[in-house]
Formats: C-alpha cells, sequence, structure tokens
C-alpha cells in the first residue's frame, strides 16, 4: 500500500536491540553497545520508529488470533484427517482450556509482546539521545513509540496477566526483572496514557498511534477493569463512555460499506483507529490469513497461486448466529460447495470428497488422539474465513491491512458502559443500532431497547476474526462456553485459565518470572 513504511537496512543492527527481559536467547544480545549507528537524518530515525509499527505484525494473524479466537467461542484450528493441524495438540489445548506452560502459542505469544515492548524502549532510548528532530517533533515522535508500547502492555496484561514492567533501555546493564501484578501494570498504563494522548499524531494519521488510539486504549482498559479484578479510583465506565466520546468527535465515521473496513485498499477506511499496515511485497511477518484458513485447493476458486494450510475455522454454532439476511454472514465466511474457476467443475479433493465447506464440523469416530475426545475432521469441514478479501492474484502476501481498533467497536464499548453504569437502554440502542443497520444495510432488523446479550451477540456479528473473542467471553462471563458442542471435548473450567501461565521458555531465560496462580511453579 502507499503509506507502508519501510525498514533502513544499515539500521537493522540497532533494531536488534532490546531490553535482555524481552529475549529467549541470551546468546543473540548485546548488552555492553549499541550494535550500530545513531541516526542521522530523520529519514533514518523515521525507518527505526516503522520497525517498531511492524513488529505489530505480529500481533494477527500470528499467535494472537489464535490465542483469543480458538480459546474463545468463535473459531477452532481442528485436527485435519490424515494429522495436518495436530501439531502436538496444541490447538486442541487451546479449544479445550488445557494449555500449558510449554504449549507453543502460549510461549510465542508472550514472546511477541515482549520481543515487541524491548523494541520500543530501545528506539525511545534512539530518540531521547538523537538531534535530528527539533524538540516539538520528537514530542510527537515518543508519544507515538511510548503508544505501540502501551498497546503491547495492554495486550500482555490481558492474556497473561502479571509481567515485567520495564520502560528503561540500558545498552550496558543486564535486566531480569521480576513480574508485577497485573493491578501494578494497569494502573501505569492509565496513567502513562493519559500523559502521552494530547501529544500523540492526530486521528488522520493512518497506521500510527493516534489521539484516537490512546482514548480507545483507555476505554479498553476500563471496560475490561472489572473482569480482570483491577481497581480504579475513578468512575470506570462513565470514563469509558467519556473516552468513547472524544474518539466520536474526531475525524472517523462508519464506512457506509461496511467491506470497505476490509478490502484491499482499507488503507483508505476512515473508520480504522489503530492499524496494521501490510503489503503484498513483505517478505516476513506476512498477513497470510488465506494460508492459516483456506483447504488446500481453495485457491482454484478465488484465484491467486498461495499454497494454504487448511486450519482454522469457525466454531459452527458461533456461524449460526448470523442471520442469512445479514451481508456480514456472506462477508465473514467462506460456505458451500467451491468451484474451479476455470474449468467450472465442483472442485474434489485429495480424499475423494467435494470441496464444500460445511458450517457443521464433524469429529470422525475412532481417530481420537492421546486417550483424549478430541479427534480429526474432514479437511473440508468448518467455514473459512472471508472477511478480508482475496486478491485474484495472491502469491504469498496479503495486501489488506488489520484494523486493531475500528470505530464499530468504540460505538458498541459506549453501548456496554451505559448498561453497565446504569444508563438508559434506549439510549444504548441506538449506539449498536448505528452499527447493525450499517451491517444490514436498512433499519429493519433495529433494536427499541437492548441489554448486554444485544450488545454481546452485535459484537459477535461484527467484529469475528478481529481478535476479540476471549476477551469478550471473559467479559461477558461466557468463557467456559464453546459454540462446538458436536466436539463433545469439554473446556476445562477454573479461574486461573483467564490467564495464560507465564511462558516456560521465558522463565529459563529470567529465573525472576514467578508462575502464575493456578498451574504448576517453575
Amino acid at each position: 500500500m502507499n503509506k507502508k513504511t519501510t525498514i533502513l537496512s544499515l539500521l537493522s543492527g540497532i533494531l536488534l536491540l532490546i531490553s535482555s527481559f524481552a529475549c529467549t536467547n541470551l546468546d543473540e544480545v548485546v548488552y555492553d553497545q549499541l550494535a550500530g549507528d545513531f541516526p542521522e537524518t530523520e529519514q533514518q530515525l523515521n525507518a527505526i520508529i516503522g520497525d517498531v509499527y511492524n513488529s505489530l505484525r505480529t500481533y494477527w494473524p500470528s499467535n494472537y488470533l489464535y490465542l483469543s479466537e480458538c480459546a474463545g467461542s468463535m473459531a477452532v484450528t481442528p485436527t485435519r484427517l490424515g494429522g495436518d493441524w495436530y501439531d502436538g495438540g496444541q490447538y486442541r489445548e487451546l479449544f479445550m482450556h488445557t494449555w500449558t506452560a510449554q504449549t507453543s502459542q502460549v510461549k510465542d505469544g508472550w514472546s511477541n509482546a515482549a520481543n515487541s515492548i524491548g523494541k520500543c524502549n530501545a528506539t525511545i532510548y534512539i530518540i531521547e539521545h538523537t538531534d535530528v528532530i527539533s524538540d516539538d517533533v520528537k514530542k510527537v515522535k515518543m508519544a507515538e513509540v511510548r503508544g505501540v508500547r502501551a498497546f503491547w502492555y495492554y495486550t500482555w496484561i490481558d492474556y497473561f496477566g502479571n509481567v515485567p514492567l520495564v520502560t528503561d533501555y540500558s545498552p550496558t546493564d543486564k535486566v531480569l526483572p521480576a513480574n508485577q501484578s497485573r493491578q501494578v501494570v494497569f494502573d501505569w498504563l492509565i496513567s502513562e496514557l493519559k500523559e502521552i494522548a494530547p501529544d500523540c499524531p492526530d486521528a488522520s494519521s493512518y497506521a500510527r498511534f493516534t489521539k484516537g488510539a490512546a482514548y480507545t486504549l483507555l476505554a479498553k482498559l476500563l471496560l475490561n477493569a472489572a473482569a480482570w479484578e483491577v481497581t480504579y479510583a475513578g468512575d470506570a465506565y462513565k470514563e469509558v463512555i467519556d473516552y468513547c466520546d472524544l474518539v466520536l468527535g474526531m475525524d472517523y465515521i462508519l464506512e457506509p460499506v461496511w467491506k470497505d473496513n476490509f478490502s484491499l485498499t482499507n488503507n483508505n477506511s476512515r473508520e480504522a483507529i489503530f492499524a496494521v499496515a501490510f503489503s503484498k511485497t513483505d517478505t516476513e511477518n506476512q498477513n497470510q490469513m488465506m494460508n492459516r484458513t483456506l483447504h488446500y485447493k481453495d485457491q482454484l476458486s478465488l484465484g491467486g497461486s498461495f499454497s494454504a494450510w487448511n486450519g482454522i475455522c469457525a466454531q459452527p454454532e458461533y456461524v449460526e448466529l448470523f442471520d442469512p439476511e445479514d451481508p456480514r454472514y456472506e462477508g465473514s465466511f467462506l460456505i458451500g460447495k467451491q468451484y474451479d474457476r476455470t474449468t467450472g467443475e465442483i472442485i474434489i479433493t485429495d480424499h475423494g470428497y467435494e470441496l464444500d465447506h460445511t458450517v457443521a464440523v464433524t469429529m470422525i469416530p475412532g481417530t481420537e488422539y492421546d486417550g483424549t475426545s478430541w479427534g480429526a475432521v474432514n479437511q473440508h469441514d468448518g467455514a473459512r474465513c472471508l472477511k478480508w478479501p482475496y486478491a485474484s492474484d495472491l502469491v504469498n502476501a496479503m495486501e489488506n491491512d488489520f484494523h486493531i481498533f475500528r470505530l464499530a467497536d468504540v460505538y458498541l464499548m459506549k453501548a456496554e458502559a451505559l448498561l453497565r453504569s446504569g444508563g438508559s437502554a434506549t439510549d444504548a440502542a441506538q449506539w449498536v443500532n448505528d452499527v447493525r443497520q450499517r451491517g444490514y444495510g436498512s433499519a429493519e432488523h433495529n433494536y427499541e431497547t437492548v441489554g448486554l446479550p444485544e450488545v454481546l451477540l452485535e459484537r459477535r456479528l461484527e467484529l469475528a476474526w478481529e481478535g476479540w473473542s476471549r476477551q469478550d467471553d471473559i467479559r461477558f462471563g461466557e468463557f467456559e462456553q464453546t459454540m462446538w458442542t458436536a466436539s463433545n471435548c469439554e473446556r476445562a473450567t477454573g479461574e486461573h485459565l483467564k490467564l495464560y501461565p507465564i511462558s516456560q521458555d521465558a522463565w529459563q531465560v529470567n529465573p525472576n518470572l514467578v508462575q502464575n496462580p493456578g498451574y504448576p511453579s517453575f
């Protein structure tokens, strides 16, 4: 896309410098010197800051897609007949809530956040010590990098709770910090975001951490405070509404066409508040949603020459929440028989079945793994992700950006906060109806009043595949439920499961880390 920031290769050494708490391999860390030169021009500095934004490509559609959607009610990565996607049982563990400190997605999710925070700290150090920009420009650049760091800390405490809080970078000192409580990091985040928000770029600065992103993130933190069991001295829900109102007063709109938020040119969306910029020319941390979800032969019907991996699909009852008259149904899921666009013939899988993406996902008797109820399913089972359209010439990397925060979410957060604070159900309905009416394309399905169930439903219809399932399920008290009851795979229960365990790999690097309650101690 035309708003992508590239990485300046001569400075790549600097970008490998991260705080030692963020590393999983001590042999790769430079503690005593900067590996490279400080920027000599503003362009070089922007390239370093651009790599901070590039770290967000490890958030989605990578580990946090699975940690959210597959542990929540939205999606599942079933084992396909033949053994694909069993991978030692890690995806079964996500669905059944039996993960451990050794689960690969858990370990990788921890390191994604830790490494990104370390990169932010190193970049802040560089900005502080550079003289290639004015103090006024420095203030803005510092604020946005601190904002990206705040987002990663928010992600870290959302998923892991008790994490190290390191905000300084030292090129000489080796730091092995202990965990801080979720409460401590939450309090720091609130203070940090309030401090930087006025200095962040304006809303029109696409794919940067803007004032709108800061206020949306503050609303997210306060909306989840009760579910996270952290305390806040103010009126959390009132402040959620206040921060939502600040965002609503900025230069954002609900795009008239819902699908424009996900198109190949969705960098033009005025609904996007905080975006991850992807490009078809990316060579690492690519947007490869097509590979993660589509069948090996789906490219015959959709076009392109990619080699899909046939993995993640929707949980059946989640798909059934959608009214087929709602355009978001067909706009979110690839369902039904697939035909070769060249021959017009129905595609036949290597197992001899018609390629028919059924909503149902059916375990095959006799295929159970490791003495559990988890078995294999046919390769073509399950509704696949179709929210971000696939280019007809797609090869390795999708051009579509990912919007971490967008305005529709803010509408629904405001409606939820109104209800949770005892506000008017009629007023809340107005915010839900704006999203619902845009989705349907008419007001025929609007509500007169809403309660929390209607807000949760609308969040599921609007935000499928966007990484909110686990967090929403916890906040609405539905985390232990699945939407794949035919699997006969019950989820483990326990309050401790609302946090993932601290990564075993991280503890091996830093023995000062203490495991989260409810999990075996290190």
